[in-house]
């Protein structure tokens, strides 16, 4: 897959048990993964989430097609866009 930095995140972390695993808002669950990241990771999801976005013109569509969250925290937006905008402003 080519995305798969974005998949595992959001099959993981914002995943059906993410509230159990990781915390209860999107901040929670995004400091989780930044403890768990290495900065070249952290940055490799950046690039990740700035060509799929750059790669889409429908960003609602495609996220939906490739991508599922079984959680969705209220602090990161029910978009696409706001959700990518927010996991990549966590991982600055």
């Amino acid at each position: 897959m080519r995305f798969e930095l974005i998949d595992h995140l959001t099959t993981v972390y914002f995943g059906q048990d993410a509230d159990l695993l990781f915390g209860d808002t999107g901040a929670e669950i995004m400091a989780s993964y930044r403890e768990s990241s290495t900065e070249a990771e952290l940055a490799a999801l950046r690039a990740e989430i700035a060509d799929y976005i750059g790669s889409h013109d429908d960003l609602e569509a495609a996220f939906a097609r490739d991508f599922s969250r079984g959680y969705v925290p209220e602090d990161f937006g029910t978009s696409a866009k706001q959700f990518l905008d927010s996991v990549r402003a966590a991982v600055q």
